[in-house]
């Protein structure tokens, strides 16, 4: 395995579970078995080596979430995909989706704007065509993403801080469902 993914999984590990400011270069460079050389050929820094981290599981997410949309018949696939996808995500993925629900690293730059604007993009494009055909209701992004994954990133979140017990595909279905309920045109 590549020395630059061995650091990134060793730092994914401790980021998610002791947290950057908690978490060593050295116990990195240790845990993935490299000289610190190699950790400063690679990342200049934590704080470079904790945005790759971010944006990897970034990455990662919202390929998942894009390729529940794509694999969807209609709106309410699509809708209760997507929430089921976010859900299977966090409990296949509790590093990343800790790392994720902390506070965005300082100095996030351009690409990850850009990675954000992109996916919103594509998005809000496939709710615009449902939207035009009448199935779906009329929302700002804002509103949107609340009421479509409002709940089940607060779940994410309590569930991730140990909170709530019950793994997230197990609430996945309910969840999804009253996404739908709350997305949908009310016939």
């Amino acid at each position: 395995m590549p020395i630059q993914s061995l650091l990134l999984d060793a730092a994914e590990e401790h980021f998610a579970r002791r947290g950057v400011l908690a978490t060593r270069l050295a116990d990195i460079r240790h845990e993935a078995g490299v000289s610190v050389g190699a950790v400063y050929h690679h990342f200049p820094n934590k704080e470079v080596l904790y945005l790759q981290v971010w944006l990897r599981a970034l990455a990662d997410y919202q390929d998942g979430f894009r390729a529940a949309l794509s694999e969807c018949a209609d709106a309410r696939s699509g809708v209760e995909g997507a929430v089921v996808r976010h859900l299977q995500w966090v409990s296949g993925n509790p590093q990343r989706a800790t790392i994720l629900a902390a506070p965005r690293p300082p100095g996030v730059d351009e690409r990850a704007d850009s990675t954000n604007a992109a996916f919103f993009r594509d998005v809000t494009h496939w709710w615009r065509v449902h939207e035009h055909y009448g199935t779906v209701r009329r929302f700002d992004f804002d509103v949107l993403y609340a009421l479509w994954l409002g709940p089940a990133q607060e779940y994410s979140r309590q569930w991730l801080a140990g909170a709530m017990t019950t793994d997230p595909t197990a609430v996945a279905p309910e969840l999804a469902r009253a996404a739908w309920n709350s997305l949908r045109i009310q016939e």
